[in-house]
């Protein structure tokens, strides 16, 4: 059997989140926890460096290769952290030569073209990498090039060969739980401050792809919805409760409420397990009525987390947001009045967007009775709509670093009539008009309860003051 060693993550917080650093999501390699479950699951050792949270320099990982002598090194690349990440595999084979290298990621499916270029990589896997790089390892522990194995690109000598895409996981139920105890240490991850109420807090991932259409998206899960049965998701609850002491959950997915009658059955579970957890989703606003959310807050949830995007309802025509500013406000209202708080998520700078849209958008989150409200700028993923098209409608920054919400430094689109300290500017105005309203600060210093929360707000705060100028 195969000692692996997989590494995640390359890029600081500082790159990821900008002045927001101290404030950020830090979050489990959950993609490379689930492939690191189908390897142990075959039989093979694993071991696993989160470069997150765990800053290791290239030398000092080059010095951890030397000591445990892993067969193969694979490696999670995301876009903004993929200079980190070629770099990394170019130590890794300038030093290691004969160990096999394999690169996954968002990254590596929708930006294959860009590591191509880089000779450090045996592999590349397109898509999802559970039972691809099982047989991977597999192929490799009989020293075959895994040129029978769909989902991959393999490099010979200069050129690469294509084995064609993998089709998806139908029935996800397949699958091994993710292998959380590879992590160090549950406290080291968190999401941003007001995205939880307890710790250990952990994500979990429990379903796939999405069927909207939202042109700002790359949807790297395809269009497809597919699913963990309301059993599977149950029995991973209880387990991760038991085994690790998880207080709160956070299904991270991008539409976990679009099946009605699991989504009960997970509520219902939990509420006759009678375990003492908290939860919160992201969901589309579409999929909730009242029946359902008043189940959903019977049985722990006290947020929902909806991309709202636009107070346009043009612009939300135009990025194909299925949804109105009215059915926006209607729905908003009646989870608010339930007691559910709702983390509302808005665009700055689509592609149609004028100074006016934009104020529209500002006026319409503070219109509504959100807990938080975050204005990210507009970016272009790789494998967007918006990207292909984002040239005829203003001004493109092709830097990969700059594919993020929290950027300070550029913007990767900056719309026609528009300028980056504009847009910057927008940003930092929609923040401040939110959140220093009394209404929204009596309702975060009826918040703090504790200890605990007195330390999440005040770094709230001191973060929220280091970005007003």
């Amino acid at each position: 059997m195969a000692n692996i060693l997989l590494i995640s993550g390359a890029v600081s917080g500082e790159k990821r989140y900008g002045k927001l650093e101290k404030v950020g999501a830090y979050l489990p390699p959950y993609g490379l926890l689930s492939v690191a479950a189908s390897l142990e699951k075959a039989g093979h050792t694993v071991n696993l460096i989160d470069r997150e949270v765990s800053p290791l320099s290239n030398q000092e990982i080059l010095n951890y290769i030397k000591l445990h002598q892993p067969d193969v090194v694979g490696l999670s690349i995301f876009t903004i952290g993929s200079e980190e990440g070629i770099a990394l595999a170019q130590a890794i084979k300038g030093q290691f030569g004969s160990i096999p290298i394999i690169a996954g990621g968002p990254h590596v499916f929708v930006g294959v073209e860009y590591l191509k270029a880089y000779s450090c990589f045996d592999y590349l896997v397109l898509g999802e990498g559970e039972i691809t790089a099982t047989e991977l390892v597999a192929a490799l522990e009989n020293s075959r090039k895994g040129a029978e194995i769909p989902g991959l690109i393999i490099r010979q000598g200069d050129s690469w060969q294509d084995t064609g895409l993998r089709p998806q996981i139908a029935d996800l139920d397949q699958l091994p739980f993710p292998a959380f105890h590879l992590l160090d240490n549950f406290k080291l991850y968190h999401p941003s401050p007001f995205g939880y109420r307890r710790l250990p807090h952990l994500p979990l991932v429990t379903s796939r792809g999405c069927p909207f259409q939202c042109i700002f998206c790359s949807r790297i899960w395809g269009n497809k919805w597919r699913a963990h049965s309301a059993e599977y998701v149950l029995e991973m609850i209880k387990y991760v409760v038991t085994r690790f002491g998880v207080k709160e959950i956070w299904f991270a997915e991008d539409t976990f409420g679009i099946n009605r009658k699991r989504v009960i059955q997970i509520c219902e579970g939990i509420l006759s397990t009678g375990l003492n957890i908290v939860w919160s989703c992201m969901t589309n606003i579409n999929v909730l009525d009242e029946e359902l959310l008043i189940l959903m807050k019977r049985s722990g949830c006290w947020q929902v987390q909806l991309g709202l995007e636009s107070g346009s309802d043009p612009v939300l025509k135009f990025i194909r947001k299925p949804i109105t500013t009215a059915v926006i406000r209607e729905k908003v209202n009646l989870i608010h009045r339930l007691g559910i708080k709702i983390r509302g998520y808005f665009i700055l700078g689509h592609l149609i967007d004028t100074r006016e849209t934009i104020q529209q958008t500002i006026d319409f989150a503070c219109s509504l009775p959100l807990h938080t409200a975050e204005f990210h700028i507009l970016h272009l993923p790789l494998g967007s709509k918006a990207r292909l098209i984002a040239s005829d409608y203003g001004t493109v920054n092709e830097d990969l670093s700059l594919l993020t919400g929290y950027t300070h430094s550029g913007l990767s689109f900056v719309p026609k009539g528009l300028t980056e300290r504009e847009m910057f500017n927008f940003r930092r105005r929609g923040h401040n008009r939110f959140f220093l309203r009394p209404i929204v600060i009596l309702r975060h210093l009826s918040e703090i309860r504790s200890l605990s929360d007195m330390k999440r707000y005040t770094l709230v705060t001191k973060a929220f003051l280091n970005n007003i100028v």
